[in-house]
């Protein structure tokens, strides 16, 4: 009996220390997952997100630092200038894409909240090693470089940009010739920053010429840098909007006979069909109609619509649809939807480069995704990344 009385306090004891022990992994556990972990990943996402942002802007102007100094692919540029712009570019890419895969994450909390804290860390460490870089360039071109060879180079790259890219004024011409204000808006709003970033180029390089030692190089590869983008967005548009001619009423009656027989489908399948399929149908059926009344002065706004209606069609049939007829389908959307989706990002691309971080990360998702697409072999997979590359930028209709 003696022995039994002493194993009870004993085992009593065991017992006690395991409730503890599984009371305080609960409490862990539950902490672990509760609002106010995960505000505090949140917070550190947001962290991240912000330091990204630091070192866009940092590897942003790094670049035009580059540029000024003629030191992009120089023959004398020294290799650790080289190693270190190539190293803050990837980190930088590979930032959007870390900071992007948090913001979608719906992990663990404190997981999530560590990694952003790793990140943020990461980040602004780069950025610190960013501006050792510009030190350290600012000295080798002071060294390597006179204030007339930097001054020729910068109207060399300037005539260089003029040579490449053309008056975008023909363009622009035929754009308003042909087709309705909206089909040419994005067109002439980039050809009027395209002349304002040359004019601010121009300004630069003439104080250059007169104040060797400012920061006047550096605005003008700035403005010339924008001017290239803005340049680029004309030829874009212009090219989307004589590819749109060329196919939009093709592609109307194309999705005309699509919805005809999606009607006819989920009629015969409406149990796998979304509940409201023939509402969504019909209305699908209703926009092409209306956009079929102008493709020739808004083929734009056509293939938009087109492709609109395509992923209605393909929600609303839902399950209905055979492998066979979703790749078919696949097959049939996907140029339409890519065109779509190149038009929206070159629109995107055509902005402020001083965009809020929101919008650089949506921006480079749209490029990941385009990429994907274009590098799928599978239509369907294809047609998914096209639509999200195309949702990241589209504006709202």
């Amino acid at each position: 009996m003696s022995e039994l009385e002493g194993v009870a306090p004993a085992t009593i004891a065991l017992l006690a220390a395991a409730l503890t022990v599984a009371a305080i992994v609960i409490a862990v556990r539950l902490w672990r997952r509760s609002p106010r972990a995960r505000a505090a990943a949140a917070q550190s996402v947001s962290d991240a997100a912000e330091a990204l942002l630091r070192l866009d802007d940092a590897v942003i102007e790094l670049e035009l630092a580059f540029r000024a100094a003629d030191a992009v692919d120089a023959i004398d540029e020294p290799t650790e200038l080289r190693r270190a712009r190539t190293a803050a570019l990837r980190t930088r890419d590979r930032g959007f894409a870390d900071v992007s895969r948090l913001e979608t994450d719906t992990g663990l909390a404190v997981r999530r909240r560590d990694e952003a804290r790793r990140l943020r860390a990461q980040l602004d460490d780069q950025s610190e090693r960013v501006a050792r870089t510009r030190t350290q360039l600012e000295e080798w071109a002071r060294t390597h470089r006179s204030a007339a060879a930097l001054l020729a180079a910068a109207r060399g790259r300037r005539a260089r940009l003029i040579e490449t890219t053309g008056d975008p004024e023909p363009l622009l011409f035929v754009l308003r010739e042909r087709f309705a204000p909206e089909d040419r808006d994005d067109a002439e709003a980039a050809g009027r920053a395209a002349s304002d970033a040359l004019r601010d180029a121009d300004d630069a390089i003439e104080r250059a010429a007169s104040e060797p030692d400012g920061r006047h190089l550096l605005d003008a590869s700035a403005a010339l840098a924008r001017a290239e983008r803005q340049l680029r967005a004309v030829e874009d548009a212009h090219r989307v909007a004589m590819q749109a001619a060329e196919n939009a009423a093709t592609e109307i009656t194309a999705a005309r006979a699509e919805i005809a027989a999606a009607t006819q489908l989920a009629s015969r399948r409406p149990g796998e069909a979304a509940p409201d399929a023939a509402e969504r149908l019909d209305a699908a059926a209703r926009d092409l109609e209306a956009a079929a009344t102008d493709t020739a002065r808004r083929p734009r706004r056509a293939i938009a619509i087109v492709a609109r209606v395509r992923e209605r069609r393909d929600e609303a049939l839902s399950e209905a649809m055979t492998p066979r007829q979703r790749l078919e389908a696949a097959r049939a959307a996907l140029p339409g939807t890519l065109a779509c989706a190149r038009a929206a990002l070159a629109v995107a691309d055509a902005r402020d480069s001083e965009a809020p971080i929101a919008d650089r990360l949506r921006l480079e998702d749209a490029r990941r995704h385009l990429a994907a697409a274009r590098a799928a072999t599978d239509a369907e997979q294809a047609l998914a990344h096209a639509r999200a590359a195309w949702h990241s930028v589209s504006r709202p209709s």
